[in-house]
């Protein structure tokens, strides 16, 4: 995995854990998550992750569509036969490179191509830069791929870009988000996320766990016109709304996620009431920790995706208190045999979602596991052989 500012800052985020832990010791409650603890370190620390899964795909994909079915996009093995024998080439178009999500994306759909005697012609990394990617999407259609898959920067700056690749005779398919004005199934022929309105109300039932009565918690909310955050900010807001009504809510927007922690700080100073802190993804949960820690102030967080940062400080006890994440390895997948499938003259549906899966402190191995088809990274290994409060 490529050495980043944010792979290093896992080390000193779970060295900060585990010299705090030493320092206050771990004590746990069993209050439930829905309801406003009496102030135990750790309330969800006896709540079973799954518990806290949603029974249903809570979100809508676009144009208010709901989810498809994982079985409409499997392959038989007659298409599987066939597809050996087309020798397809895909391209892969990210937003960046630079987070596990991303990586294990391609990771998955390299290794699902392959089955399929396909080849990935090359990955795009524009680093979260419009202008890069308008640039990769118009460079990769110049290699003449059967099939592009892609998640968009901004949905509606790269949105001219990405009906370039229909006209040049591509097919697409997106993840997570489509680009404002593309029709299913014209300009793209399927898309594959999480549900991210699921995730959204798993990370507010959690914290709703650490906030008493009347409480105060905050939102770092991507101010960027992006499908994926604003659903999981829809999530987060009507559960609240819901179950804990007596909560208020505060927002402040960031625009770059690369300038986040001078938001965070600049939030957190600003409104010194705040009890706990939700974000869309876990590089501005990172930055917000990163700030806490700045003001010597503890303070739960929640936020969406794992990765080895996050989960890390989760383990050890830190400021992270849930995650509730994607599955981007399985997600790769899906959106592999979505190309494949559409290649072949075969329909997919306009979206596909995969569950929430809630990450505690209780359950961050297996759910690493689950989440990456990967064993843990022997750093957070050791993280939970410390604290002795993994699962």
């Amino acid at each position: 995995m490529k050495l980043t500012p944010r792979t290093r800052l896992a080390a000193a985020l779970s060295i900060a854990s585990i010299t705090a832990l030493a320092l206050v010791g771990c004590t746990s409650g069993s209050t439930s998550p829905t309801a406003a603890p009496d102030a135990p370190s750790n309330p969800l620390a006896d709540v079973d992750a799954a518990s806290l899964v949603p029974p249903q795909i809570v979100g809508l994909g676009p144009g208010g569509v709901e989810s498809g079915d994982l079985s409409e996009v499997e392959l038989t093995d007659a298409e599987i036969a066939q597809a050996k024998e087309e020798k397809f080439r895909v391209g892969i178009v990210m937003q960046t490179m630079d987070i596990e999500w991303s990586t294990e994306q391609v990771r998955a759909i390299t290794d699902r191509l392959a089955e399929y005697d396909a080849e990935v012609v090359g990955v795009v990394d524009p680093a979260f830069d419009v202008q890069s990617q308008i640039s990769g999407i118009e460079n990769m259609i110049q290699l003449e791929p059967d099939a592009i898959i892609s998640i968009p920067v901004d949905d509606t700056a790269t949105a001219e870009a990405y009906r370039k690749i229909g006209a040049a005779g591509i097919k697409l398919i997106m993840m997570d988000n489509v680009p404002t004005g593309l029709e299913y199934p014209t300009d793209y022929q399927g898309m594959v996320s999480s549900d991210n309105q699921g995730n959204g109300a798993v990370c507010a039932e959690a914290l709703a766990a650490y906030i008493p009565e009347g409480g105060t918690v905050g939102v770092l909310d991507f101010g960027v016109d992006f499908f994926v955050t604003k659903e999981r900010m829809k999530g987060f807001v009507d559960w609240m709304e819901k179950n804990r009504p007596d909560i208020t809510i505060k927002v402040a927007e960031f625009l770059d996620a690369a300038q986040s922690l001078q938001d965070a700080t600049d939030f957190l100073t600003a409104n010194p009431d705040v009890q706990g802190m939700f974000t869309e993804w876990e590089v501005p949960a990172v930055a917000i920790d990163q700030a806490l820690r700045a003001q010597g102030k503890t303070m739960p967080i929640t936020a969406v995706n794992i990765a080895s940062d996050v989960a890390a400080d989760l383990a050890g006890g830190g400021n992270i208190k849930a995650l509730s994440a994607q599955v981007p390895y399985d997600q790769g997948l899906a959106e592999a045999d979505m190309a494949i499938k559409v290649l072949l003259g075969g329909s997919v549906p306009n979206w596909l979602a995969f569950p929430a899966v809630p990450v505690l402190q209780n359950n961050v191995l297996e759910a690493w596991e689950q989440i990456y088809h990967q064993d843990p990274p022997q750093q957070l290994v050791e993280i939970c052989e410390a604290t002795k409060a993994c699962g």
